[in-house]
């Protein structure tokens, strides 16, 4: 992974890590980063934040991409600046991914943040 670019993360002491994202951001030209918002591929009760953080920080956009499994259909369609209102981009990300399912739809957490009230979930 380091090999192209990878940036190893310490998940027990990932102290610091925004910070150092934050700062790669600022030092390059050219950085695109790939994070799982969930964080896991087991079932969450809400999104970790720092994708969101990560992206308002360094003025970058985030880009909206998906595997719709039963519809065999992967995707990057769409990208949005993060406004700095964290629950209205939320809504953003709650309309997009509604009718998206992946491979174990059981394990598919809502679109929601610690304290939101945002759900793709009946």
């Amino acid at each position: 992974m380091r090999a192209i670019g990878g940036i190893p993360v310490d998940r027990l002491g990932s102290v610091g890590f925004l910070k150092k994202v934050i700062g790669i951001f600022a030092s390059r030209d050219q950085f695109v980063m790939a994070i799982a918002p969930e964080g896991t591929r087991s079932l969450t009760k809400q999104w970790k934040e720092g994708f969101y953080r990560i992206a308002l920080a360094a003025g970058a956009p985030i880009a909206l991409a998906y595997i719709d499994y039963p519809r065999k259909r992967i995707g990057l369609d769409r990208m949005f600046e993060p406004s700095g209102d964290i629950d209205a981009d939320f809504m953003i990300l709650e309309e997009y991914y509604h009718d998206k399912i992946g491979k174990r739809p059981d394990n598919q957490g809502p679109v929601r943040i610690r304290g939101g009230s945002r759900s793709n979930k009946a």
